[in-house]
C-alpha cells in the first residue's frame, strides 16, 4: 500500500511540474520574500518597455506668440513624437504582445529589456478592434518568456500584479485584486467596444498599456489596456483568452510573410489544475494527437507552433509536424496570390503597387505615412507613359487622397471609364503630378 501511494505521489508531482514550469513558494523563514517578490523576480526579464516613434499633425503659428491666431488659422505640420507603452515576451524568438494603440501608426519601434538593453522591433500583425498587436524583436536571440494563464473562472478578490512603464518609469510594479469581470468599455479612436474585460484596482497609468496582469502563480491573465481618466484605482485588462483566440490570425504566415501552410493549430485543454487547465497544441478541427514539434522545433504553446511556421522560408515546399504518438506528417507551403485589386491595377494601368505602412515610411524616410508604393512598372503601359517609376508613392488620384488598397479598389471602376486622370506621387521628398491617359485622344 505504501509503495502504491508513493508512486501516485510521484505521478502527481510530475503532472504538476509539467503543468507549471515555475511557481512561487511560500517562504516561512523570510517573510520579506513574499509571493509577489518571487513573481516579479521571475517575470520581470520578460517584460519590456516600448517606445513608438510617430509623426503627428500639429497646428503651428508662423508668428509665434507675438500674434495669436484663431484655431484653424495656423499651418499644419508633421512633428515627430514618442508614445510610451509596455509589453511582454510570449515566445523565445522575441515575439511580444502589446496593445494596438501603443504601436498604431508607428514609423519605428524600440523596446527596452529589464537589463536596460534597447532593441528595435517591428509589428508582426495587429487587430485594432481587439486592441492587440504582436511585435518581434529584430535582434536574433533567445529571450525569456511569460507563461500564459487563463482568464476564465477568475475569482473576484483574487490577487493581481500589474507591471509596466507608467509615465516612462519602466518595470514599475503595482498589486491589487480582481475587482470585477465581464466589463465593457469604449476607448477613444476605437469604434469597437472592448468587451469581457478584467477590472482591477492594481494601479494602471498611462504607459502601462500592453503590459501583463499577472495572477498569484505569475501567469498572465490579462493585457493592461485602459484606465478611467477621472477615476482612481480602476483599471482594465483584456483577458488573456482573447489573445489565445487571435494568435492563429495575428501570427498567420499568409498575412505576415505572404505564404500559406496547409495546417492550423489550436489549443486543447488537458487535466485541470489549481491555476487552470494544462493546455496542449493540436491540429485544429481534428482528433490528431498532441503536436510536439514543428519543423524540428519542439513546441508546447500555441504561439510556439505559429512562430515555427513563421520561421519557414517561402521557398520551402513542406513543413513537418511531429505528434506525441511518434508519427510525422508533411504539410504543403504555398505562396499567397496577389489581391484582386493588385491584379486589376496591373492589368488596367501596368504597374504593381503595395500598401505603404508607417513602418515602411519610417525605413524609407518618407514624409507621408500612407499611400501606394509602386514596386514595378511595365514598359509601354499607361503608368509608364505617365512617367511613373518604381519607388514612387501614389498619394492622390484625381481629387481623392489614396491611403490604401481598399480605396484604390473603389476608384478603379471610375478610372477605367475616364479618359485622363491626374495622379500625384511623392518622389525623392517632393510631390509631382502626372496624367494617366486611360483612353486614346
Amino acid at each position: 500500500m505504501r509503495r502504491t501511494v508513493f508512486a501516485f505521489g510521484l505521478i502527481l508531482l510530475a503532472t504538476c511540474q509539467m503543468a507549471w514550469a515555475w511557481r512561487p513558494v511560500f517562504n516561512p523563514n523570510n517573510l520579506r520574500d513574499t509571493i509577489t517578490v518571487q513573481i516579479i523576480k521571475h517575470c520581470r526579464p520578460a517584460i519590456v518597455s516600448i517606445t513608438a516613434h510617430r509623426l503627428i499633425r500639429q497646428e503651428v503659428n508662423p508668428f509665434g506668440n507675438m500674434f495669436p491666431l484663431p484655431m484653424g488659422m495656423g499651418t499644419v505640420e508633421q512633428e515627430p513624437a514618442d508614445f510610451l507603452g509596455s509589453g511582454f515576451i510570449i515566445q523565445k524568438d522575441g515575439y511580444i504582445v502589446t496593445n494596438n494603440h501603443v504601436v498604431d501608426q508607428a514609423r519605428s519601434i524600440h523596446v527596452k529589456l529589464a537589463n536596460g538593453e534597447k532593441l528595435a522591433a517591428t509589428v508582426v500583425n495587429s487587430d485594432p478592434s481587439a486592441d492587440l498587436a504582436i511585435l518581434k524583436i529584430s535582434k536574433p536571440g533567445t529571450y525569456p518568456t511569460l507563461q500564459l494563464g487563463s482568464s476564465k473562472g477568475l475569482m473576484i478578490g483574487e490577487p493581481t500584479i500589474a507591471v509596466g512603464n507608467p509615465f516612462g518609469y519602466s518595470q514599475s510594479v503595482s498589486s491589487g485584486i480582481v475587482s470585477a469581470t465581464g466589463r465593457t468599455i469604449h476607448e477613444p479612436n476605437n469604434p469597437h467596444p472592448l468587451k469581457n474585460l478584467i477590472q482591477t484596482d492594481a494601479a494602471i497609468n498611462p504607459g502601462n498599456s500592453g503590459g501583463p496582469l499577472l495572477d498569484a502563480y505569475g501567469r498572465v491573465i490579462g493585457i493592461n489596456t485602459a484606465i478611467r481618466g477621472n477615476a482612481q484605482e480602476i483599471g482594465f485588462a483584456i483577458g488573456i483568452d482573447r489573445l489565445k483566440e487571435l494568435i492563429p490570425t495575428l501570427m498567420n504566415p499568409a498575412v505576415v510573410d505572404g505564404h500559406t501552410v496547409d495546417v492550423k493549430f489550436a489549443l486543447c485543454p488537458g487535466h485541470q489544475g489549481i491555476a487552470g487547465p494544462h493546455e496542449h497544441v493540436v491540429i485544429a478541427g481534428t482528433l490528431a494527437p498532441r503536436v510536439i514539434a514543428v519543423n524540428g522545433q519542439r513546441v508546447n504553446t500555441l504561439q510556439g507552433a505559429y512562430a515555427a511556421l513563421l520561421a519557414v522560408g517561402a521557398n520551402q515546399p513542406q513543413v513537418s509536424v511531429k505528434f506525441s504518438n511518434g508519427t510525422t506528417r508533411q504539410y504543403a507551403v504555398k505562396a499567397v496570390p496577389p489581391s484582386p485589386i493588385v491584379l486589376k491595377t496591373r492589368k488596367l494601368l501596368g504597374m504593381v503597387v503595395k500598401q505603404l505602412t508607417p513602418a515602411m515610411a519610417g525605413r524609407m524616410k518618407l514624409s507621408v505615412n500612407s499611400g501606394l508604393l509602386i514596386t514595378q512598372i511595365f514598359r509601354h503601359s499607361i503608368a509608364d507613359k505617365a512617367g511613373l517609376q518604381p519607388g514612387d508613392v501614389i498619394i492622390q488620384i484625381g481629387p481623392y487622397r489614396v491611403r490604401n488598397l481598399d480605396f484604390l479598389g473603389k476608384l478603379l471602376p471610375a478610372i477605367a471609364k475616364a479618359q485622363r486622370v491626374e495622379v500625384l506621387v511623392l518622389r525623392n521628398g517632393r510631390v509631382g503630378a502626372g496624367y494617366l491617359q486611360i483612353k486614346a485622344q
